[in-house]
């Protein structure tokens, strides 16, 4: 639900019973599996597929839906071994009307026959502690005080620590001091093998080694990320006040800095907290549970839960599975939660599935899978679904209306199976729907090489992620990676992702360098009508300093690429980068470009927007309010680190150079801010408003305007959420219509008709499609590009356009002039040479020579795939056989307006050649939309017209090629045939709509009807649209 200030309220769809044709009932409690299992009065004790399961329960076979009793806790795991069918899956579900309270699939036992006084010589006040013997081995244990009200029980740690700053979970941790060197002491193990030594003076002393040594150790590392993990004490240095341990990866892994912080557990010496605390004596598989309740209480009299079980549902090939209605509680992590996740094993590593559990696992191939109404509390991790290698494949993945309170290592990860290092694409991943779901207090305590992300969604071909509450996540909210990942070889010509009315509220908590709303790798991303609130990332040892901000950002594009970000809301908590409670930035990107951000509201950062490696350019900030920047708006460099060395760099010889001339800066409102910014690759200080313009202007930026210093407040009441504009306000009016195209297959030339600053006959080319030699993430702004050529354009052919009004984005062709725009042959098939690495990291792949040429050139160069053509444009009236685009030369295809004033599309390859007629006439001089398909596997030429279907006709098949040795056309062509009109958008893709995973109903509806015409709240604005995310209502 939107609420009109700017806020999000978390409005679930309600759960409904829903039954297949066959019914199971299940009571763990009072079921017997030698009854028949079909009816409430004779239930089963257990499901068919818990290895536990007996007599008719285990027989049982086929698609059922299996209702588990309300009340009762299910304790057992369930390994799938059956499949649904579409429309008809197996359930696993509960039946409000029969039983009382949830029905509880449940990770833990409950542990009874305790005894007082604990015979352990290391144990402090061994009176007050009681024991038990267990034949399993639990990672957590819980007290309950009564039905959802759970106490985790802390395992044995020193100090005593508490949470008792909720915006710093770390600050009764203790911390190093390093006295003598800050950072970067170390210490040799046992095997040799130097490790990180930290140094605390004041904690590390007056106790024996074994007091220290074995103990797990959680330590904050550097210089980023820095999510507290587990390691082992190794070494113990009295002498030094010193502990030495592995870094995060091992070895001297990261930086163990001065102020970070610490703790110790899981040692018998440190069971002695009066608040309740345990530790486990492990033998063989199971072992003593000592315990001390709060109050030293009796724990007989008491219900104390043992997690016993990591994964409840589980299976490696899960298809047409359904499971609603249900709790998931009290499970456990693996034992060895020091454990990487990788499977040294092998080469490449492989991902080890006994240390990455799940109460919901799919770990292989799975389809048609819905996890709906659920509730997962005091869980180790509540969903893992993952393809792993190639040939395995999840799709249609639904995780709906469920909520999620105090897990471990996060929320839910949906991944392909891709991972660090990784050279070559493995597990793919489909179709991901995110809806509707509620988290609270999550990621508390990850392992190693984890930080407890919320809500994870790894190279989806289409996800939405919508109408979620990630409320305290100890990490990112939402992570997003779309195509691929970084460094993978791969052709991936599609991807789509939307992200929108997602409230994070008070996100990374326990590390930095991540966003409350994350993206990566290839888009496009359509991220809109979000709230991100406090993406913390506090860094204790930055404050040493005096000044340090943390490192966290309420939406980071890591990496990320064609993202679109409009009508969100990012709130920060304070911009006094001297306080612990600073946020750093509203929009944080990496290497990343080819970005959109318009129309969303900042309020209350030190830095506005910050750029890192901002080599490419090619990116755009339009009508966004910015108010309360304690430092800069606009961090698009690295700054110098004062004023007069930027200005001496600026001054000297130039050794970077920044694509300016492809940034747009427009309508822009700020107030209340300290500076406006950095943008030059000599880092020089712009402090004021007209220093930022000039540098665009002497830089001829797409758009230089900047926008206005607002006199007075824009926003009614930020502080308190509400971010309406005040009336008569600086941004009224003020505000940006952007074109937004709907993701399509294979783009292989995009044209918005703007040209770079100062050169009119230079139109730029927006295009993004992760080939197989997008690789690393830091050179694909070096990727081959197909900018159009104007012949006889000027910079006054270019007019106001009808989809954007930013810019004078449409070129206006005129016959008379003999004005066409051109792409060479021998530009867009010239081979391109790179290097990078073929084989894994884990193989010990160093970059090597590559080259590319050919048809594994994605241009418009067609050769025997699938063609569109998508065009908005306008022609004088009457106007006939003027080309919009064509590559033809014996081979190739046309989009021409025809003698009868129709689309003719045409394409040619041998002796082959089709073409087809539009039935509408587009030479009445309105703009119209367009898209020509070649449909090569169905041999079919189609046109659309303004969001219709029009005509199609027989066309030439995937055996034959397109490909010439002539320019592409635009508007015309040496030889004559010159447009009479206006181009507005074009572009040029190898795969059709259906490709693409759409319609010509869903694209025109996105293109022409979309979000990106409203605001925040849904509303359309009266007239001009007013900057920020939200439109002024009296």
């Amino acid at each position: 639900k939107v609420l009109p200030q700017g806020d999000l309220e978390w409005t679930p769809r309600p759960f409904r019973f829903e039954r297949g044709a066959s019914v199971r009932y299940i009571d763990f409690e009072a079921g017997s599996d030698e009854n028949d299992g079909l009816t409430v009065q004779t239930p089963w004790k257990c499901h068919p597929w818990d290895p536990a399961a007996t007599g008719k329960a285990k027989a049982c076979r086929g698609i059922h839906t299996y209702v588990f009793k309300g009340g009762i806790d299910y304790r057992g795991a369930l390994e799938v071994r059956e499949a649904g069918q579409p429309g008809d899956p197996i359930r696993l579900t509960c039946d409000p009307s029969w039983g009382q309270g949830r029905a509880v699939l449940c990770g833990s036992e409950r542990v009874a026959g305790w005894k007082k006084g604990a015979p352990h010589k290391d144990i402090p006040e061994p009176e007050k502690v009681w024991y038990a013997d267990l034949d399993f081995a639990p990672r957590s244990v819980w007290l309950v005080r009564k039905e959802g009200d759970f106490l985790r029980v802390p395992l044995a740690r020193t100090p005593n620590w508490k949470r008792s700053n909720p915006d710093d979970v770390k600050s009764e941790w203790w911390s190093w001091d390093n006295p003598k060197k800050p950072f970067g002491n170390t210490i040799k193990n046992a095997g040799g093998q130097d490790v990180h030594l930290g140094i605390d003076t004041r904690h590390i002393k007056d106790k024996p080694e074994d007091y220290f040594k074995g103990a797990l150790i959680w330590p904050e590392y550097g210089w980023v990320m820095s999510g507290p993990y587990p390691t082992q004490v190794e070494v113990v240095d009295l002498k030094q006040n010193g502990l030495g341990f592995g870094g995060w990866t091992g070895g001297t892994n990261g930086v163990i800095m001065r102020d970070m912080r610490y703790y110790l557990e899981d040692k018998p010496h440190y069971l002695d907290d009066p608040d309740g605390e345990y530790w486990f004596e492990k033998k063989g598989d199971g072992g003593r549970l000592y315990i001390r309740l709060p109050g030293d209480a009796d724990p007989n009299v008491a219900r104390v839960e043992a997690g016993k079980r990591q994964n409840l549902i589980d299976g490696e090939k899960v298809e047409h599975l359904d499971i609603s209605g249900l709790a998931f509680r009290f499970t456990t992590s693996m034992w060895q939660i020091t454990d990487a996740n990788w499977d040294f094993r092998t080469k490449p590593w492989g991902i080890r599935k006994d240390v990455s559990p799940a109460c919901v696992r799919v770990w292989g191939n799975g389809n048609g899978i819905r996890i709906a109404n659920c509730l997962f509390e005091h869980v180790y991790f509540p969903i893992r679904i993952r393809s792993l290698t190639e040939g395995q494949r999840i799709d249609d993945v639904r995780i709906e209306d469920n909520e999620f309170r105090h897990t471990d290592n996060g929320v839910l990860a949906v991944s392909d199976g891709s991972g660090w290092g990784y050279a070559r694409l493995r597990g793919r991943l489909g179709d991901v729907r995110i809806y509707r779901n509620r988290s609270y207090e999550t990621g508390t305590r990850p392992t190693r090489f984890c930080t407890g992300t919320a809500f994870h969604v790894a190279c989806p071909r289409t996800a939405e992620i919508a109408g979620n509450v990630i409320e305290r996540s100890y990490a990112q909210g939402i992570d997003a990676i779309g195509a691929k990942t970084n460094g993978m070889w791969g052709d991936v010509p599609f991807s789509r992702i939307l992200i929108h009315h997602n409230k994070v509220w008070e996100s990374m908590l326990n590390c930095n360098d991540y966003g409350g709303i994350e993206t990566w790798q290839g888009g496009p991303f359509y991220v809109f009508n979000n709230l991100s609130y406090h993406a913390h990332g506090y860094r204790n040892w930055g404050q040493y300093t005096g000044k340090d901000p943390g490192f966290g950002h309420a939406y980071y594009l890591d990496g990320a690429f064609k993202n679109y970000h409009f009508n969100n809301i990012a709130w920060g908590k304070s911009k006094d980068a001297a306080t612990k409670l600073a946020n750093c930035s509203a929009f944080q990107e990496i290497h990343s470009y080819q970005n959109t951000f318009f129309q969303n509201t900042a309020f209350n950062f030190c830095e506005g927007s910050r750029r890192q490696a901002p080599q490419a350019g090619r990116n755009k900030y339009l009508a966004n309010i910015w108010s309360g920047i304690g430092d800069r708006v606009f961090r698009h460099a690295d700054p110098a680190k004062t004023a007069a060395e930027g200005n001496a760099r600026d001054a000297g010889p130039k050794k970077d150079r920044f694509a300016l001339e492809t940034n747009a800066y427009g309508r822009n409102i700020f107030f209340d801010i300290a500076q406006m910014g950095v943008l030059e690759p000599s880092g020089r200080w712009l402090e004021t408003f007209d220093d930022f313009k000039a540098v665009l202007e002497k830089n001829k930026s797409l758009l230089c305007e900047l926008g206005e210093v607002a006199q007075t407040a824009p926003l009614r009441d930020p502080a308190k959420g509400d971010f309406r504009p005040v009336e008569g306000a600086a941004g009224i009016d003020k505000g940006v219509k952007v074109f937004v195209p709907w993701a399509l297959s294979g783009v292989v030339g995009e044209w918005n008709f703007y040209h770079t600053g100062g050169d009119p006959t230079n139109l730029i080319d927006e295009h993004w499609y992760m080939t197989d030699y997008f690789v690393s993430r830091e050179g694909y702004h070096e990727r081959p590009m197909y900018p159009l050529k104007g012949v006889n354009v000027q910079a006054a052919d270019y007019a106001k356009g009808e989809l954007e009004d930013w810019i004078a984005g449409a070129l206006n062709f005129s016959a008379a002039k003999k004005q066409y725009a051109t792409l060479a042959n021998a530009e867009m098939t010239k081979p391109f040479s790179f290097q990078d690495r073929k084989k894994s990291a884990h193989e010990g792949g160093k970059p090597e020579p590559c080259t590319v040429e050919g048809e594994a050139l994605k241009n418009p160069q067609i050769h025997t795939s699938n063609l569109l053509i998508e065009v908005y444009f306008k022609t004088v009236p009457g106007h006939a056989g003027g080309v919009l685009v064509e590559k033809m030369r014996g081979n190739g295809y046309s989009l021409a307006v025809g003698a009868a004033g129709t689309l003719s599309f045409s394409a040619k390859g041998g002796a082959a050649s089709a073409t087809v007629e539009s039935k509408a006439k587009v030479n009445d001089g309105r703009w119209h939309h367009a898209i020509v398909e070649a449909d090569r596997q169905a041999k079919t030429l189609t046109v659309y017209v303004d969001g219709q279907k029009d005509a199609s006709a027989p066309g030439v098949d995937g055996t034959v090629s397109l490909a010439n040795d002539g320019d592409l056309f635009v508007g015309g062509t040496p030889e004559g045939r010159h447009l009479d009109g206006t181009l507005d958008f074009l572009r040029i893709a190898q795969g059709t709509l259906a490709d693409a995973a759409t319609t010509i109903e869903e694209l025109y509806a996105w293109e022409f009807d979309g979000p990106q015409f409203r605001d925040f709240t849904g509303r359309r604005p009266a007239g001009a649209r007013d900057a920020g995310a939200i439109e002024f209502a009296p």
